[in-house]
């Protein structure tokens, strides 16, 4: 009975001393003795005890409040991916700065604005188009820094495949290590020193995504994310990233090897990457392509049909046609022209004699509509004018004598716009947007289209283009171009509020269960030494029990 005892009181202090060594240890879970009493024995009419066994050492484990501990962790983990991902979307915006888009908008409309004080003044003039470029730069920052953190995004779900097929190799052989040590569930006791490995290697995965985790009566875990196991006891399945493209961007999806289905999480990193990065960051990125297009296009139709101090004696369009027999509206424009006509402006500078052309642009989908090997033949058909196709898609026009430029006016079709003559803006995305080459420099500030109705007639052109950024637009739905700017905004500020308050949310609802899980789970000094202590006495006493035995027995041999 007393070497039971002390065996006993043995163990316990050897689990008691594992306990303490290891109370800094990230993720320890506390171990027990399961102390029972020994079989009785039969004396006579006597029952007599033979002291305590130790039935196991087992971890103060709660298993359903680890469940809902890793769930949180996924949640925790999916959120604040997203809030990371709106706080960077926020620093590139940089609204309320010297160097936001707000701020280029009102110095670009603002320097127009000027023109119409001063229309015959080339300077002002060419402060527009300056402005023009640092609007069209700002822009183009705003989409290649939020095109690199889509990048960035995307090239973290491709590490992820990799750290999910290290973790399920741990936790696999973790499983045979457990199995074995344990002895397939027939031992009382559990491996304590495995078991927080393999429950590291569990929550590790659970950051990245919602699992679903089952132990085995041979204490194995099967661990399955989605209704598909990705480890069950010795085996695994492997995952990786499949590169693909969504919009010209890439989208890797992390896939099973072996059946090529979706890896299906509903939180988790992974769920916060392909949220972040195809609804936040490819949401921010469409709108801010809408606004440029809406931008280019716009603008361009208002800015096509002025003039400036000075006509053109060529002029060719920016844009080029898949097709140029094909139907303007279906040659492969990236802005699509309409049903309409403009008119030419033909003066002579020597007579100041101006002459009115107008080309009609059929394309009402009733008879033969408009390609541009039409359009060019109609102007070519203007005295005065020649105009060919190039090689690649694009029209020419050109005055045939040196006396003779030219000027557009009155244009209804778009078409204009949609070919880029005569236009302000090239590009039809945020990364692509520019400023026509033929008004950069002091020496081409003439061709600023402010005038109305006349080559060096006025500034009207330059008044509608001032008024253009708060206009109601149909492509819009009757919102301005002001309202959609102000929309994007607003859409990240209050999406980032949202996500810092969601992921603020999750982390305190996992410290909660932190906080329960380590009052049950976690190493406290004091307690462990209060067990010392009594594991110490109990030992102590049963030595001395030992001892009185040998003497009465010394004593009874002397007898």
């Amino acid at each position: 009975m007393a070497s039971n005892t002390l065996q006993a009181m043995q163990v316990g202090l050897h689990v008691v001393g594992n306990n303490i060594a290891n109370a800094n240890t990230p993720g320890y879970i506390r171990e027990e003795v399961v102390y029972a009493p020994a079989p009785v024995q039969k004396k006579g009419d006597l029952v007599l005890g033979l002291g305590v066994v130790v039935e196991g050492i087992v971890q103060k484990v709660d298993k359903f409040l680890q469940e809902r501990l890793r769930n949180s962790a996924s949640d925790r983990s999916n959120a604040e991916v997203q809030e990371k991902a709106y706080a960077d979307l926020e620093q590139i915006l940089g609204e309320l700065s010297d160097t936001d888009l707000s701020s280029s908008f009102s110095s670009f409309f603002g320097a127009i604005d000027e023109v119409l004080n001063v229309p015959d003044d080339l300077s002002n003039r060419n402060l527009a188009v300056l402005a023009g470029k640092n609007l069209v730069r700002d822009f183009n920052r705003f989409s290649t820094r939020t095109e690199d953190l889509h990048e960035r995004l995307d090239i973290r779900v491709n590490e992820i495949a990799g750290e999910i097929n290290e973790l399920s190799e741990e936790i696999r052989k973790l499983n045979l290590q457990i199995t074995e040590v344990e002895g397939g569930g027939l031992s009382g006791s559990d491996a304590g020193g495995l078991r927080v490995q393999r429950d590291n290697a569990v929550a590790a995965l659970a950051e990245l995504a919602d699992v679903r985790v089952v132990e085995q009566p041979t204490g194995a875990l099967t661990v399955t994310v989605g209704g598909e196991y990705i480890v069950t006891d010795g085996i695994r399945r492997e995952v990786f990233a499949d590169d693909s493209t969504t919009a010209g961007r890439n989208t890797s999806i992390i896939r099973f090897h072996d059946t090529n289905a979706e890896l299906d999480v509903s939180a988790g990193e992974i769920r916060g990457l392909y949220a972040a990065r195809d609804e936040i960051t490819g949401g921010v990125l469409s709108d801010l392509d809408e606004l440029a297009a809406t931008l280019a296009f716009e603008f361009n139709k208002i800015y096509s049909q002025g003039q400036g101090v000075e006509g053109f004696s060529r002029v060719s369009s920016v844009d080029t046609v898949i097709d140029s027999a094909a139907a303007l509206d279906e040659a492969g424009l990236a802005f699509t022209p309409v049903n309409g006509a403009f008119d030419i402006l033909i003066r002579n500078t020597n007579t100041d004699k101006v002459v009115t052309q107008t080309i009609r642009v059929d394309l009402n989908g009733l008879d033969d509509d408009t390609s541009l090997e039409d359009l060019a033949a109609e102007i070519s058909s203007v005295s005065g004018l020649t105009a060919s196709i190039t090689s690649t898609g694009g029209l020419n026009i050109a005055t045939d004598a040196a006396n003779t430029e030219f000027a557009f006016s009155g244009d209804t079709s778009g078409v204009l716009a949609a070919l880029g003559i005569n236009t302000f803006f090239t590009g039809s995305t945020a990364a692509t947007l520019g400023v026509n080459q033929q008004l950069e420099g002091i020496d081409n500030a003439g061709l600023f289209a402010a005038s109305l109705g006349g080559i060096k007639e006025d500034a009207r052109n330059a008044e509608r283009m001032v008024e253009f950024f708060t206009q109601s637009l149909d492509s819009l739905g009757g919102a301005s171009l002001s309202d959609k700017y102000s929309q994007l905004a607003n859409g990240i500020a209050q999406g980032s509020a949202a996500a810092k308050s969601v992921a603020e949310g999750f982390r305190t609802f996992e410290t909660t269960l932190e906080g329960e899980s380590q009052a049950l789970s976690a190493v406290n000094i004091d307690e462990e030494a209060v067990k010392m202590i009594s594991l110490q006495r109990s030992y102590q006493a049963s030595a001395k029990y030992i001892q009185t035995i040998s003497q009465l027995l010394d004593m009874l041999v002397n007898l």
